[in-house]
């Protein structure tokens, strides 16, 4: 019986092989899929908040951004919020702001953060004109290794 295995073996070499690697490969998928199931993390954000501790934003910080922000006459009202790593302000601007003049200000109140903020945050802006034809809103992002928010859309 023994002879006849290493007969048949002899004469397949090469779906022998490929049996094999399937096998392997098997062994490799399970091991992968019972520790994604038995994983430990039960926050959501995995590790890509470790060291947040380090640079926490005060809450004066953002009362600073605000009060800055509601200081100029073209805007109508400022909402911000810390979602993981992801600071979000949302300006809502009068009819007559120009895109420019927004874009201005949604910049400026980067100047409150501290350096060691700026390069640990993303900053996400959604700035906001309530109009005749609806709302417009324009997005702008500045990724940590970035010095200036990019904008995605323009109004114009």
């Amino acid at each position: 019986m023994l002879e006849k295995i290493k007969n048949w073996m002899r004469n397949n070499k090469g779906f022998c092989v490929v049996i094999l690697l399937c096998f392997v490969l098997a062994a490799i998928l399970l091991v992968i899929f019972i520790g994604m199931l038995t994983s430990k993390s039960s926050n959501k954000y995995g590790n890509r908040l470790s060291g947040i501790e380090d640079v926490k934003i005060d809450k004066e910080v953002y009362d600073g951004v605000k009060e800055e922000v509601l200081s100029t006459e073209a805007v109508e009202d400022v909402n911000i919020r810390l979602q993981g790593k992801i600071v979000y302000t949302t300006i809502v601007l009068k009819e007559e702001t120009t895109l420019d003049k927004a874009k201005e200000i949604a910049s400026n109140t980067l100047d409150n953060y501290s350096e060691e903020e700026l390069k640990y945050y993303d900053f996400s802006y959604f700035l906001k004109w309530n109009n005749e034809e609806g709302i417009t809103v324009i997005t702008g992002n500045k990724h940590n290794n970035f010095d200036s928010i990019t904008w995605i859309k323009d109004k114009e």
